[in-house]
């Protein structure tokens, strides 16, 4: 089976430097996925959803500044943690196929 470095004819250099990369890779994915374990550990579940259309009601000053406060945060934190964990994901198999290692 011949692999993508040997079609690419990289340097020995640039070949040693991905198993490096890769290991990096991977210690940003656990980290992220740490953060993001317990991002959704934190966040309160959201009941009520869709009570706006049944009741009628009007809604509040909280509804509609959801995402400046910590709930929102929290919110965004596992949103960017769910976004690194997939585009290190990509990379790591992206470089995998250019240089399985030894």
């Amino acid at each position: 089976m011949s692999h993508l470095s040997n079609l690419l004819n990289l340097s020995p250099i640039i070949t040693d430097t991905f198993k490096y990369i890769q290991a990096g890779l991977v210690v940003i994915m656990a980290i992220s996925c740490f953060v993001l374990i317990v991002g959704v550990l934190v966040s309160p579940p959201e009941t009520g959803i869709g009570n706006n259309v049944i009741t009628g009601a009007a809604e509040s000053y909280y509804t509609r500044n959801k995402g400046k406060n910590n709930q929102g945060r929290v919110r965004l934190m596992v949103i960017v943690c769910a976004s690194i964990i997939a585009v290190c994901a990509v990379l790591y198999f992206v470089l995998y196929g250019v240089y399985p290692g030894q």
